[in-house]
């Protein structure tokens, strides 16, 4: 994690993300910008956040590790969005994993100094309301496009969603687990796509080599 101390593009997302656009009270005192490269640990999975975050750039994952080993992707995350939102009002006590997809630039809230304020400012619940609610309906439509929809068109935007600089390296377990497949199926979509000229394995993972022809498989 790097913090962006430079004046310039401070003011910029200031003034492209109004913080009073989330709070009544003066919380500009306890927030910093800071910007995590693609893998990073955003929150680290079983620790109590110190940060409340609000991800202007970028996208990440969001997953839990089983007692097993085993390990879920649970949903991806895009900007604009909170992360670590859970935590702070203890819907859970500890976090699961966030880790960065591509670069991505966050509003660091240290809540240690100001969680009271945070949680007794009305705007911030009504807007955390919002939030929290089309989170539910977007988890509503992922389940029910995986009921509806064939597996070649929900990997097609699956693998946009998590290639970065257009290499896609999710661990097949991990990927057919969260579109509801088997292992052997999901094998059998990418095989053909690799066949098409759509992909092309790496030892790096699959570079997207038709990323048309993979966008218009996506478009439901």
């Amino acid at each position: 994690m790097k913090t962006i101390e430079n004046p310039t593009i401070l003011e910029e997302y200031y003034n492209n993300f109004p913080l009073s656009d989330f709070f009544n009270f003066g919380v500009k005192p306890y927030v910093s910008i800071v910007k995590f490269d693609s893998d990073e640990s955003i929150l680290k999975e079983g620790e109590v956040p110190f940060y409340l975050y609000y991800l202007l750039d970028g996208r990440a994952k969001l997953y839990l590790s089983h007692e097993n080993g085993r390990v879920s992707l649970i949903n991806f995350l895009t900007a604009p969005s909170f992360i670590g939102e859970m935590e702070l009002i203890g819907a859970q006590p500890i976090s699961k994993g966030v880790t960065a997809i591509t670069p991505c630039t966050c509003y660091a809230i240290n809540i240690k100094n100001c969680k009271t304020s945070i949680l007794n400012d009305t705007k911030f619940l009504r807007y955390l309301s919002f939030f929290l609610s089309k989170k539910a309906l977007d988890n509503t439509y992922h389940y029910s496009k995986n009921q509806a929809y064939p597996l070649e068109n929900r990997l097609a935007t699956f693998i946009l969603m998590a290639a970065h600089k257009d290499t896609y390296r999710e661990r097949h377990t991990e990927v057919s687990e969260f579109l509801g497949v088997t292992y052997r199926h999901l094998l059998y979509v990418i095989s053909n796509f690799v066949k098409k000229g759509i992909l092309v394995k790496t030892e790096q993972g699959y570079v997207i080599k038709d990323k048309a022809a993979l966008s218009n498989i996506s478009h439901l």
